[in-house]
């Protein structure tokens, strides 16, 4: 074996341009999968670093009618499974909110706090790296107010100091003394800087409608998933009859934690593990072409070590082990490749990515891409390897020493690789050509509002009551004048809820309909958002009909609403909506009166087509007017006005946070998920296109080389340089051909995998499914040209001197 290694060495230094070369592909393939390796591993299958994660699941809501799981649930349905269910250990619910706050006597910033209800710590099995965690009396109703901190807000916040055990933390004005800081690892959920047990200090909301928590829970030893999920749909069964109208085709769905947490992710990036995949092969084609171009030129090699007594395994053996050290150096020339492609995927990521901060090149990942290396040498080596060595002897002695093309068995080998990778990059190219097509759309939806020259102020005016939301909303009414007046300011308003980041939603019901009791879970849905008068002026959004806010529109006043199209095409189709009264789930019930019409707005989902919206004055509901998103018009580069605007906050309040972005990078981030499938799907595609050019042109010119003679015969015998350019690009379209329609074929199952991430683009485009193709038969005419041209300028006097 050390012989083997020492005559593989020695060979690949004696060829430096292929050992390069075949390096180069070879470690793009196995870096790029090494890469995404290192994001699938850190996201769908790294275990969560708690004790027994197996166990622990997410309990959710299950819409037995349209099949859907609901992400939060409400506080009774918890409260009737926490007490019913046998299957669990522990069962905790939970809210997270980004709020404001203060460290001591510090300047006021953004944090994000998980308010838990005790068993939650129990749930994760988690621990305290430093101090300890809540005690059982400061979870109970009245205790004392504690809080820990994540591993990350004490290194940089508190500044990874032990005194900071006993510091407080003040948040919705209620100071928490810190009691533990967790370890590294713990980061459920998403984000978390303070976790408090302390659940009591803010109302519970009662009704089964209003899903506002998230539930955990950790199997019991003697339960399983399935288990589980039995006891929880009969408690749901139960719960249906007890409370139909609220309850109503509610179920509830058990699902392991990880896999909740990954849900949205998960086929994504199986899709592009698998484009991957499939351009390593395509990598491992093109090398495999190489190896058969120079086992064409050491066959007089092989027919003297079979003369000498190498048997055929003999010289399958060596040439094994001069493809596994090939791939072996790709393979670490790929791992540097892939901590280039980490930190560029890591950038170019959607912000929701979950377990983004585990994505590293690790032990596994190493292991990864050894084991990748390894099985490619025998993928791109096996072939090669069994075909050099069927030798034959008379004739390979019989030789000058330029050895044959392998005869046809490997043209038949090489045309099959050109084939398979022509296809591959079909399949890829059309893939990538669907995404894009749907970005860009998404790109040019129509948003229902002008984003251009609007800056977005974030806010959170810190209150635990009515009375700290009232003066939240006097806060406002101070602050929004004084951003008017800015130099470059054309108007000011503020927003509960920015279009893509919509924060509230629930049914509604019309006066002289049916009531919420009615209807409960059935009654028509709509989006929240509590605005100041202006708004829809700052944002551009027109006025259909009726009027705008005002400041008349106070606490005490006739309560109002302004609805957008889509609802009145829902409830108002034959009527007039002014003056109609409509009521809604967000802070109570009453009835408010219709007083305007808005034009429709994508306000969640930028994919998804404008649904009903109802706005509401922001001093009627003063509890949603505490942490407001401040939208200014400017006239010039919003980014300019950012500093003057965070002045101005801090100066009338210095508990307030600030945090300042645009409305354009609002919805750039809105649409990065679909971005960050298009570049990579896109990047991929562009790379296994040049690998399989390449891969046409290398076959081309070894074709054209071995053919020399039969070229300056024919041109001999009266043939024109025209004829010999044609010949040579005919053999190549029939290959190019076969591959462009079996990937063709190949991209229909693609393209059913994709429907669910397009929009308004058709999974089948005929355009892309012709011009891909088409596109692709034509670059591999170029990539022929240049051979086929030095073919046609072949002196048939110094060919036919050859022989």
């Amino acid at each position: 074996m050390l012989n083997d290694l020492r005559y593989a060495w020695r060979g690949l230094l004696k060829h430096p341009a292929f050992s390069s070369i075949a390096v180069f592909v070879l470690s793009l393939g196995i870096g790029a999968n090494t890469a995404i390796f290192s994001v699938v591993d850190a996201v769908l299958l790294r275990p969560l670093p708690y004790p027994d994660p197996e166990r622990l699941v997410s309990i959710t809501n299950f819409w037995r009618k349209t099949g859907q799981r609901g992400g939060t649930v409400s506080a009774p349905d918890f409260h009737d499974w926490h007490d019913q269910a046998t299957s669990f250990e522990e069962m905790a619910a939970y809210t997270r909110v980004e709020t404001s706050v203060t460290l001591g006597g510090g300047a006021a910033e953004y944090a994000v706090v998980t308010l838990a209800m005790p068993e939650f710590f129990r749930v994760l099995g988690v621990h305290a790296e430093l101090g300890r965690l809540p005690t059982a009396d400061e979870q109970r109703t009245g205790g004392p107010l504690t809080a820990v901190v994540s591993h990350a807000f004490w290194k940089t916040r508190l500044g990874g100091d032990g005194s900071a055990i006993g510091r407080p933390v003040t948040f919705a004005e209620r100071a928490y003394t810190i009691v533990g800081v967790l370890t590294p690892d713990v980061r459920f959920p998403s984000g978390t800087d303070i976790w408090t047990p302390s659940w009591w200090v803010f109302p519970e909301t009662t009704s089964r409608s209003a899903h506002n928590y998230r539930v955990i829970a950790r199997l019991a030893p003697h339960a399983t998933l399935g288990q589980a999920h039995i006891e929880m749909d009969a408690i749901s069964r139960r719960l249906e009859l007890a409370y139909p109208s609220s309850n109503d085709g509610k179920g509830v769905a058990v699902d392991r934690l990880l896999d909740q947490i990954v849900r949205n992710v998960r086929s994504t990036l199986n899709v592009i593990f698998g484009v991957v995949i499939v351009v390593l092969l395509i990598a491992c084609a093109n090398v495999s072409n190489l190896l058969l171009a120079r086992a064409n030129a050491r066959t007089r090699e092989i027919g003297v070590r079979a003369a000498l007594g190498a048997s055929r395994s003999r010289v399958i053996r060596q040439l094994i082990t001069e493809s596994a050290l090939l791939a072996l150096i790709a393979g670490a020339a790929g791992v540097v490749v892939a901590a280039w492609g980490v930190r560029g995927l890591v950038a170019i990521a959607p912000a929701g990515l979950p377990r983004l901060n585990d994505v590293t090149i690790d032990l596994r990942v190493l292991l990864f891409a050894s084991a990748v290396s390894l099985a490619a040498s025998i993928v791109f080596g096996l072939a090669p390897a069994l075909q050099a060595s069927r030798v034959d002897l008379n004739e390979v002695l019989k030789q000058s020493g330029r050895g044959s093309a392998g005869g046809t068995g490997t043209g038949r080998v090489r045309a099959a690789l050109i084939v398979f990778e022509t296809a591959a990059a079909v399949v890829l190219v059309i893939g990538a050509a669907l995404l894009i097509r749907s970005f860009s759309a998404l790109s040019r939806v129509e948003m229902g509002f002008r984003s251009d020259h609007l800056l977005l102020a974030d806010t959170s005016v810190p209150s635990a009551d009515l009375d700290g939301a009232r003066r939240a909303v006097r806060f406002y009414q101070q602050l929004l004048p004084q951003l008017a007046v800015l130099p470059g300011t054309r108007s000011a308003s503020a927003v509960y809820g920015v279009p893509t980041q919509t924060r509230s939603n629930g049914g509604y019901a019309i006066d002289g309909g049916p009531s919420f009791a009615q209807m409960g879970v059935r009654s028509p849905q709509a989006l929240f958002m509590v605005v100041t008068p202006g708004y829809f002026s700052t944002m551009d959004i027109a006025v259909k009909r009726g009027r705008d806010f005002s400041d008349r529109d106070t606490e005490n006043a006739q309560l109002v609403a302004i609805v957008n199209q889509a609802l009145v095409r829902a409830s108002f189709p034959d009527r007039d909506p002014i003056g109609q009264r409509i009521q809604c789930g967000l802070d109570n019930l009453a009835f408010m009166t219709i007083v305007g019409v808005v034009a429709d707005v994508r306000a969640g989902d930028v994919s998804v087509s404008p649904t009903p919206q109802i706005y509401m004055p922001f001093q009627q509901h003063p509890r949603y007017s505490t942490a407001l998103t401040v939208v200014v018009r400017t006239a010039g580069d919003p980014q300019q006005l950012s500093q003057a605007a965070a002045r101005t906050v801090r100066a009338l309040n210095p508990d307030v946070p600030v945090k300042i972005t645009t409305m354009e990078a609002t919805i750039d981030e809105a649409v990065s998920a679909p971005r960050f499938r298009a570049i990579l799907l896109g990047t991929f595609a562009g790379l296994a296109l040049l690998l399989a050019m390449a891969g046409v042109y290398g076959v081309v010119s070894f074709s054209v080389s071995q053919r020399t003679s039969e070229m300056g015969l024919r041109m001999a015998l009266g043939a024109r340089r025209s004829d010999i350019v044609r010949l040579t690009l005919v053999s190549v379209l029939r290959l190019t051909v076969v591959g462009v329609a079996a990937g063709s074929i190949a991209s229909l199952a693609l393209a059913r995998v994709l429907t669910s991430m397009l929009f308004a683009t058709d999974a089948h485009d005929p355009v892309i499914f012709v011009a891909v193709p088409a596109s692709l038969i034509g670059v591999a005419c170029i990539a022929s040209m240049a051979p086929a041209l030095r073919a046609a300028g072949v002196d048939p006097a110094t060919a036919l001197r050859l022989e």
